[in-house]
């Protein structure tokens, strides 16, 4: 029977813990000038808090508490690593995608940082299997390399790099993929080899590409007179 996420948890912090021993604690990376200054004008300091709290002649309040134990959580490396666990259990993730997820979440940048470290170093985030399954994934749905290339490079990923999109770089085979998108969801248009070449340049396919494609699949599918 299938693992309970429970189960499923205990076994990847398991495999995680046993390939740690091997590796080296990464160093704690560089704080952001820019992102601390942000974070500063965002709300007060613990000190101001604590100042303010003293100036009012008592302890802090338990929303004062509240804030103080989510602030410690926020800068905690461990806590945003076990945040990463749980996003990579339901399913693969960039560490770029990670790093804008964490920040979204309040995590401060010093934490982020310490906790993709020892993703990357552990293996449960690799940049490089993540492109594959990404690239594998878009050229079976029919998405052009251009576009696909684009969506590599907006993760910070050097499409370039990437061997399953390497291996898909002939025109042959990527009009072939156009070609079979087109069969798929023929255009209906009354210019249809202008809305072929549309819809081949929205999923991705290069202008060239977009062209042989629109016209050979317009050749090959003449209107009934």
């Amino acid at each position: 029977m299938p693992e309970s996420p429970e189960q499923l948890r205990a076994r990847l912090r398991a495999e995680i813990a046993a390939i740690e021993k091997g590796v080296p604690k990464p160093s704690r990376a560089p704080d952001l000038p820019h992102v601390r200054e942000e974070r500063e004008d965002r709300r007060p300091s613990r000190a101001s808090r604590s100042l303010s709290a003293s100036a009012a002649g008592g302890q802090p309040s338990r929303h004062d508490a509240g804030e103080v134990d989510e602030d410690v959580r926020l800068s905690d490396p461990d806590a945003a690593f076990r945040k990463i666990e749980r996003l990579c259990l339901v399913r693969e993730r960039a560490s770029e995608q990670l790093r804008q997820r964490l920040a979204r979440g309040g995590f401060e940048a010093e934490a982020v940082e310490a906790a993709l470290d020892r993703a990357l170093a552990c293996g449960l985030v690799d940049d490089g299997r993540f492109a594959d399954v990404l690239v594998r994934s878009r050229l079976a749905q029919g998405r052009g390399r251009r576009g696909i290339a684009a969506e590599l490079e907006s993760l910070g990923i050097d499409a370039d790099s990437v061997e399953a999109l390497a291996a898909a770089d002939d025109d042959a085979g990527e009009v072939d993929r156009a070609l079979a998108l087109l069969d798929r969801k023929p255009p209906r248009a009354k210019n249809r080899r202008d809305a072929a070449y549309r819809r081949l340049a929205q999923k991705g396919f290069s202008a060239s590409v977009s062209s042989s494609a629109a016209r050979l699949w317009c050749e090959a599918n003449p209107v009934e007179g």
